[in-house]
C-alpha cells in the first residue's frame, strides 16, 4: 500500500462534498472498490489513480507521495484570476519564509 495515500483520498473525497458512491460512479467501479482503497486493503489502478487525480484536481504525484505540495488547476480561472492568485501564492510563501 501507498504510504498516506489512504488519509489522503478520504480526506480528498470529504474536502470535495463527495460519498463514496459518487467517487465509484464517476470511476465506474463498485462502491467496496472505494472503501478498499480508503482502508487500505487494496490499491487503485493505474488508470483509476489518474483518474482520482483528476476528480480531486491534485496530482498523482501527491496522492502517491511523491511530491506532497498540493496543487491546485487554474486553467479554467481568466487571466486576471490567475494573477491573484499568484500574488496570494507569492505572499504565503514571504510569509513562511519569515517564520
Amino acid at each position: 500500500m501507498i504510504y498516506g495515500f489512504t488519509e489522503k483520498i478520504k480526506n480528498l473525497r470529504l474536502q470535495k462534498g463527495l460519498t463514496q458512491v459518487q467517487i465509484a460512479k464517476r470511476l465506474n467501479i463498485t462502491k467496496n472498490a472505494v472503501y478498499s482503497w480508503e482502508m487500505g486493503t487494496s490499491s487503485p489502478s493505474l488508470i483509476n489513480l489518474a483518474r482520482l487525480a483528476q476528480i480531486f484536481g491534485v496530482s498523482t504525484d501527491y496522492l502517491l507521495g511523491v511530491n506532497e505540495r498540493l496543487t491546485i488547476d487554474i486553467t479554467e480561472y481568466d487571466d486576471l484570476q490567475k494573477e491573484a492568485i499568484h500574488s496570494l501564492t507569492q505572499i504565503f510563501k514571504k510569509m513562511n519564509d519569515n517564520k
